[in-house]
């Protein structure tokens, strides 16, 4: 995604969030492995690269939210690299 979000914003992720999931199976037998770009309920292109995918959304849609996922069985863990690096503290 690009950009800053609003909450709008955040509800258009929501839907594109929820159109992955209802494809998740369809995506994983033709492309698993790969990144989807997704915009409203519509696949826009499947990458071999995130920076494939971002740069494609910016190409197409500019400076918007536009929704990238990696297409893969399991959800890899979450990472935070400035939280592991004390950069940031999860309490106050």
């Amino acid at each position: 995604m690009s950009g800053q979000c609003d909450a709008n914003d955040a509800t258009v992720l929501a839907t594109e969030a929820a159109f992955f999931e209802a494809k998740r199976d369809e995506l994983l037998r033709s492309a698993q492995g790969k990144v989807v770009l997704i915009k409203g309920e519509e696949i826009v292109g499947i990458f071999d690269t995130p920076e494939q995918a971002y740069a494609e959304g910016l190409k197409r849609f500019g400076n918007t939210p536009f929704f990238i996922k990696a297409i893969e069985r399991e959800e890899p863990p979450a990472s935070i690299p400035a939280l592991y690096l004390g950069l940031i503290r999860a309490h106050s």
